[in-house]
């Protein structure tokens, strides 16, 4: 699989007919989720919580599968890494070149320690990159609306 550009991801989130706050705010959940490390899992999570909340599951699982897309196992290591300083533990890990539906039994199996460096870290880098999706998304949508009027 190819990295797609900007471009493509505006193209398939221009398609969605949905109102534009709904739109970005399900984007900015499926792009927190991403980050976190439950490979595998991070589509039934995205979509189950989109349908709780009521926002768009299209543009939740777009974001999903483009974060998992861009960062893979880059993403990881540094959620681990700001995980680890966070939390103050020093549990060795360490994390392939693949992220796979393996990754979670791996992360399982290296102890407690690790999977709330890997937890921590996500939610950290998830609030960060959701509020600057969420926003940037919101200003693209209202944007190309009043274009569209």
């Amino acid at each position: 699989m190819t990295i797609q550009s900007p471009a493509k991801i505006f193209k398939k989130i221009f398609t969605i007919h949905d109102e534009p706050k709904l739109v970005a705010k399900g984007f900015a959940l499926g792009s927190f989720i991403g980050m976190l490390p439950i490979p595998g899992f991070q589509m039934m999570v995205s979509l189950s919580v989109a349908t709780v909340l009521k926002l768009n599951k299209k543009a939740a699982c777009i974001a999903v599968f483009n974060t998992n897309l861009a960062t893979g196992a880059f993403i990881f290591s540094f959620n681990y890494w700001l995980g680890k300083q966070l939390l103050g533990v020093n549990p060795s890990f360490v994390i392939g070149n693949k992220v796979d539906f393996q990754f979670i039994s791996i992360i399982l199996k290296a102890g407690s320690d690790v999977f709330l460096a890997l937890l921590v870290g996500g939610i950290l880098t998830g609030l960060v990159t959701a509020a600057l999706v969420y926003y940037i998304l919101l200003k693209v949508l209202f944007y190309r609306l009043q274009k569209i009027k």
